[in-house]
């Protein structure tokens, strides 16, 4: 009899310790995706940066070690595209200026805006991966800080246009583009107009949201996709006020635009024969004078680093209308 309950209580331990290894290799292999997992188990800033990431990102080997923050810091969860990203990365570098907290931003979201920018000063948690870190000191707006030691959490597709234009100009100086996508710009521009280049052309970057953002205009605001109508007014805007314009469309649907605008002289779509990057679509707007957008972050911050004027879709309750009410070269239409 006792040697039975010695078996069972031998087998029940080892039944355990093989649930503690599962469990073990679970969590090993699975990371962590929301900052409330990491609750608990990040215990660096390393650990924690990656819950701020919606992919896996690679540790690497600092040699320089800075020292860790004395006060709270500002950062934010990585959300969408290159047009949220660029929020995202925006709105930590306004909120740390607001509130003098040291700023960093994912790796995940430093990694794809230094392809395209060149002068980024809000760092990665890189120089810092070796501190403590404490979650429970993060709060998740500038409206609920309260004190120095405390951090803020922004979340995933934050847009604070209120704070962020309040340094405009900063932020165009931040999001400087890279030489050689300058230079791509300019060289497609020129080769628009070959044909007239002594003349001193006025070019309106134009950009056009299709495909998935209909859908979400429906869902999201109850709204109908700009028509070829709000473009067409748009367009006679600028040529009733400046002279040899020439509209350069940028879009995620270059056929569409062929199909709807390329019968006029004065149009070129940028993408119809060569698929272009992102980086290079935002250096082409960004290299224009003035622009035309409907909706979305790419084609807000197309036309903020475009400077000059900026005509768009009048949709209640977006983005854009916050934009419009801070930027007075705006116009809704």
């Amino acid at each position: 009899m006792t040697m039975l309950t010695t078996n069972n209580n031998l087998l029940f331990k080892a039944t355990v310790l093989a649930l503690c290894v599962i469990s073990f290799v679970h969590v090993f292999l699975f990371p962590l995706y929301d900052v409330e997992s990491a609750r608990g188990t990040a215990k660096t800033y390393a650990d924690f940066e990656q819950s701020l990431c919606m992919n896996n990102i690679k540790r690497r080997k600092v040699w320089r070690l800075s020292r860790c923050p004395q006060y709270g810091i500002v950062t934010i969860m990585q959300g969408g595209r290159l047009g949220n990203q660029m929020w995202e990365y925006a709105s930590v570098w306004a909120v740390a200026r607001r509130t003098g907290l040291e700023p960093y931003v994912p790796r995940c979201i430093r990694l794809k805006l230094d392809q395209i920018f060149e002068q980024l000063t809000v760092p990665a948690f890189e120089e810092i991966a070796h501190c403590p870190v404490e979650i429970g000191a993060f709060v998740k707006s500038i409206e609920a800080w309260t004190f120095t030691n405390q951090s803020i959490i922004l979340p995933r597709y934050s847009i604070q246009p209120e704070l962020v234009l309040t340094w405009v100009q900063d932020i165009v100086r931040e999001f400087t583009l890279r030489r050689k996508l300058r230079d791509k710009s300019q060289q497609v521009l020129r080769g628009f107009v070959k044909n007239s280049a002594h003349v001193n052309h006025t070019f309106v970057g134009v950009h056009v949201r299709r495909t998935d953002y209909i859908g979400y205009l429906m869902r999201k605001h109850n709204a109908r996709p700009a028509d070829i109508t709000f473009y067409l007014n748009a367009m006679k805007y600028f040529e009733a006020k400046y002279t040899n314009v020439t509209f350069v469309f940028v879009s995620d649907d270059p056929a569409w635009c062929a199909r709807k605008f390329a019968h006029k002289a004065n149009v070129f779509v940028a993408s119809n024969r060569h698929k272009n990057t992102p980086a290079l679509d935002l250096a082409i707007l960004a290299a224009c004078n003035h622009s035309i957008y409907d909706y979305g972050t790419f084609g807000e911050w197309g036309a903020i680093l475009t400077g000059g004027e900026t005509v768009y879709y009048n949709l209640t309750h977006h983005s854009s209308a916050k934009i419009g009410e801070i930027m007075k070269n705006w116009h809704a239409l």
